[in-house]
């Protein structure tokens, strides 16, 4: 095998194959990436036998095709930090050279035969949609998802069609994301709930995105696969019934306040520096014209922030927890949200129009 290609190109796509070669795994062969090399292609393929991801290298120049197979860590700090626009790949014996203008690494190579295979798409996707949208969909709510959970449907991003729309909601039993998009087209084939793995969700969302790229998804039993032309993301589904996310959207909340995104965030990263392990929460007072934010952590201090807004409705006063307000106001990118609110025990409701809603649930007060 031998070829030369451009190094940020490759740089970037080892840097999203090293998210899924495990670094820690009793599995040597998992720690690898799989180079094969074509005529006019460089394939990067990796796996943690939950997630693939294959990323293609298009500005290369071949002249021996084949394949192997090294350590992605040691290939991706190489191809980082070397400073050369054009670097050269090529494998003897047991060894992948690597070299550039006054520099040369060998790197040992494994058995490609022992690399776990990868899945790969065939015939036309079941949906397709926009990669802004989807990657848009994914940010929403992927930071929703529960981590380590025993409840382990929540432990991922639940994809919903429903004729020309996709919906993903994520949820910890605390808080719950739900996201609306539009596709390329409708399904062409029902399609039942999935849970998606919030890894793989996170994956997706680091990907680069080409342009106007459309992805192509297709769901095979246990399995989902998206294609997006130059990289694949294949995922083992969630096993489970996610929860009747429907019936947590309040639809009772009259008491509105409209807020600047950016303030409201500043004010809530503000009230959070006096709260602790043991008060986590953040006392919000709706009133005629304002919200004011107040915290307290024992041995520590008190704080308060008033911040003006639209809100002419009555007085209420209820808890939340910092973080997961700061979550979801650090991904929405909207100038202004509106934020509703019932009374001190029922949940709080972010709506960004009629394609996103984020329900948080209420902390006791005397914790605030």
């Amino acid at each position: 095998m031998k070829f030369r290609f451009n190094r940020a190109e490759m740089a970037e796509a080892l840097s999203a194959i090293s998210t899924i070669a495990a670094v820690r795994t009793p599995k040597e062969i998992l720690k690898c990436v799989r180079v094969d090399a074509h005529s006019d292609v460089v394939l990067l393929s990796a796996t943690d036998l939950e997630v693939c991801l294959r990323c293609s290298i298009t500005q290369v120049e071949v002249d021996e095709t084949g394949e192997t197979l090294v350590v992605a860590e040691t290939f991706s700090r190489i191809v980082r930090e070397c400073t050369d626009e054009i670097l050269s790949v090529e494998t003897t014996e047991n060894l992948l050279h690597v070299r550039g203008a006054g520099s040369h690494f060998q790197i040992v190579t494994q058995d490609v035969g022992e690399f776990p295979a990868i899945p790969s798409m065939e015939g036309q996707p079941d949906i397709t949609i926009d990669q802004r949208n989807l990657a848009r969909l994914v940010e929403l709510t992927v930071f929703a998802a529960a981590r380590e959970s025993t409840r382990y449907a929540i432990n991922g991003v639940m994809w919903e069609v429903d004729g020309e729309r996709l919906t993903l909601a994520a949820t910890d039993g605390r808080r719950l994301a739900v996201a609306h998009g539009k596709l390329a087209g409708g399904a062409t084939k029902s399609i039942p709930q999935a849970i998606v793995p919030a890894k793989a969700m996170t994956l997706f969302g680091r990907l680069p995105i080409d342009g106007d790229a459309q992805v192509g998804i297709k769901l095979m039993s246990n399995q989902l696969l998206l294609n997006m032309g130059r990289s694949m993301v294949s995922t083992s589904l969630v096993e489970g019934k996610f929860p009747q996310y429907q019936d947590v959207i309040p639809t009772d909340c009259d008491r509105e306040a409209k807020l600047d995104t950016a303030e409201f965030l500043g004010a809530v990263r503000r009230a959070a520096l006096l709260t602790n392990e043991e008060s986590k929460g953040v006392r919000f007072t709706f009133s005629d014209g304002n919200l004011t934010l107040s915290s307290r952590a024992p041995e520590q201090g008190e704080a308060e922030v008033v911040l003006p807004i639209e809100y002419n409705s009555e007085q209420v006063e209820i808890g939340f927890n910092p973080v997961f307000l700061l979550e979801v106001l650090r991904v929405v990118h909207s100038d202004g949200i509106i934020f509703a609110v019932k009374e001190a025990n029922r949940p709080g409701v972010i709506r960004l129009g009629d394609d996103y809603v984020y329900v948080i649930m209420p902390v006791n007060l005397t914790s605030a």
